[in-house]
């Protein structure tokens, strides 16, 4: 199970990792998400958590962190990308704390950081709360709306589930 769930969370970042390269409409500009994954030294602190102190330095020791099986340090690590505006690990932590069993509220705000960032796959992530009722209220245009949003945006998940756009 751990490891279809590690595959999973693999597909979602290799996903955003395509998106942040691929120029679109919906793409963040100027110190948007892939800029801030890049190396700009975003965190207050300089620490050997955070390689060079550096966003990138700690998307990656989290990502090593998560595939060594240590959610707690992966956790830890994604939530200080995500609080320097790396919406992609915000889409991440929602994804890693949802597993965990937090507070649907707080899984739900982390799906939207991460889609308010620029991440699309956070975008398809809050409309499936909607959807299905499971860490948002159920609301089918809510979903609908945000689905638009991860499919403009170049989500293919998104754009499956409206038919194909």
């Amino acid at each position: 199970m751990r490891r279809i769930w590690l595959l999973a969370l693999l597909s979602v970042v290799a996903c955003s990792e395509k998106q942040a390269q691929a120029p679109g409409p919906a793409q963040p500009s100027g110190a948007g998400q892939a800029q801030a994954l890049k190396s700009e030294p975003a965190l207050a602190n300089k620490d050997e958590a955070c390689p060079g102190g550096t966003v990138r330095g700690c998307w990656d020791a989290a990502m090593e962190a998560e595939m060594k099986g240590d959610v707690a340090r992966a956790t830890g690590l994604f939530t200080r990308v995500c609080d320097a505006g790396g919406a992609r690990a915000c889409n991440v932590l929602g994804i890693l704390t949802s597993k965990e069993g937090a507070d649907p509220a707080r899984v739900y705000s982390l799906f939207m950081r991460g889609c308010d960032g620029g991440d699309m796959s956070g975008c398809y992530n809050a409309a499936m709360c909607h959807k299905t009722g499971g860490c948002a209220a159920k609301n089918d245009a809510e979903a609908t709306k945000l689905l638009r949003r991860a499919c403009d945006g170049g989500d293919p998940d998104a754009c499956a589930h409206l038919g194909g756009r």
